[in-house]
């Protein structure tokens, strides 16, 4: 081998070696749903509904379910809703049997809080043939 085939190599070596660079990753989105997921507990010891616990699990990028137990109007409501995600808001509705013996149905929104502890709620609908409206802050 020759002094200049030997001058080649090295030069093309040091390019290959130059030359390696790597693509940056690119960090994944964060799924917005996913701040919604979890079990939640209700500050509100009154109001038209208190006593409310969730548990949100997730089935989509958009949609979730939420099982729930909670006292509306004086009556103890349990049940399932289900919750669409609309930017950072998701809006849930749900239907069912209070104390198994009257009709209730609710709807509302939840937000994430600031500090990803809290989940803001507000809620409408009727239970038992009483309306029913407030909000509530849910906590981790």
């Amino acid at each position: 081998m020759t002094l200049k085939s030997l001058g080649l190599i090295a030069a093309l070596l040091m390019l290959t070696a130059c030359n390696d660079s790597k693509t940056p990753s690119n960090p994944s989105p964060t799924d917005p749903i996913s701040a919604f997921v979890g079990t939640w507990r209700s500050t509100a010891t009154a109001g038209a509904c208190s006593s409310m616990n969730w548990s949100v699990t997730q089935n989509s990028a958009t949609t979730a379910t939420i099982t729930y137990v909670a006292n509306c109007a004086g009556v103890p409501v349990t049940g399932t809703a289900n919750g669409t995600l609309s930017g950072t808001t998701m809006n849930w509705t749900t239907t069912g049997t209070a104390a198994n013996t009257c009709a209730f149905a609710l709807n509302g929104t939840a937000v994430p809080g600031s500090n990803m502890s809290d989940l803001n709620i507000t809620y409408t609908g009727s239970v038992c043939g009483t309306p029913v409206s407030g909000s509530d802050t849910l906590r981790r």
